[in-house]
């Protein structure tokens, strides 16, 4: 089946997934370019729907897989983009259902509101070893977020939790980031697992998080600057925190 206007249903419906309340309503996002879609493929995410200017492979193996695939024009497909300069194919696909906080080294966004910080959050996170948890913030799932995390959001989703609670009940060791007055992650002596948890760029943790927390850490800086990006102070600590050690041995 070919679509070539932009008012069609379908597009319509796909188009009104750029909103974070509607994702949320239908369960649903949208994956944008050959590579985010390929992506989902290696993480055993079928799309529903696929919408391409240009049929091959990829759309191929989404086509065996079950995905619904459409060609269309690129009118249509600039209508369904996000992007300033959109690529040839636009997927929709079921979000995976909600995962449980396992007890390891988790991350944990408190507030994010910056996708690229988000995503860039939970690509380093993967590729250091750790679970990274959401409370509030950003959608994770948002086309920003996705493209930010190279896809790793789709491979090793963020986990939501209701409260900083939630992390302690479950036997985790509760860690905040602060400007000052922490130790340095390296000095930071603790029994694993813990919970690393980054504020938001504007306010960092609210107060009554950093009291939550047992121990708290500071990234020391030089010169006259005030604080770090969020995903970049979440990266140096979860690397200074990490156990090297295990990761050579094993």
């Amino acid at each position: 089946m070919r679509i070539e206007a932009t008012t069609n249903a379908k597009v319509k419906a796909v188009r009104r997934l750029h909103r974070s309340r509607e994702r949320r309503q239908t369960g649903r996002a949208i994956v944008e370019g050959p590579k985010l879609l390929e992506t989902a493929l290696d993480a055993g995410i079928v799309p529903l729907e696929v919408y391409t200017t240009e049929e091959g492979s990829l759309t191929d193996r989404c086509a065996t897989a079950g995905s619904h695939v459409f060609e269309v024009t690129r009118s249509v497909i600039e209508t369904l983009s996000t992007t300033v300069e959109p690529q040839n194919c636009v997927a929709v696909i079921s979000i995976p259902e909600q995962q449980e906080p396992r007890v390891c080294r988790t991350v944990v966004g408190v507030a994010i509101s910056d996708p690229g910080n988000v995503g860039t959050l939970i690509r380093t996170a993967a590729a250091l070893g750790w679970q990274i948890a959401l409370l509030g913030g950003v959608d994770p799932w948002s086309p920003k977020v996705l493209r930010a995390s190279a896809g790793t959001q789709l491979s090793h989703p963020a986990v939501h939790i209701g409260s900083i609670d939630d992390l302690a009940a479950a036997g985790l060791t509760l860690v905040a980031t602060t400007v000052a007055g922490g130790l340095e992650p390296s000095e930071l002596s603790v029994d694993l697992p813990i919970a690393l948890l980054i504020g938001s760029e504007a306010h960092g943790l609210p107060k009554a998080a950093v009291a939550a927390c047992g121990y708290s850490v500071t990234i020391p800086m030089s010169g006259e600057t005030e604080s770090l990006n969020a995903a970049v102070a979440g990266a140096i600590a979860m690397f200074a925190l990490s156990d090297h050690t295990e990761k050579t041995s094993s």
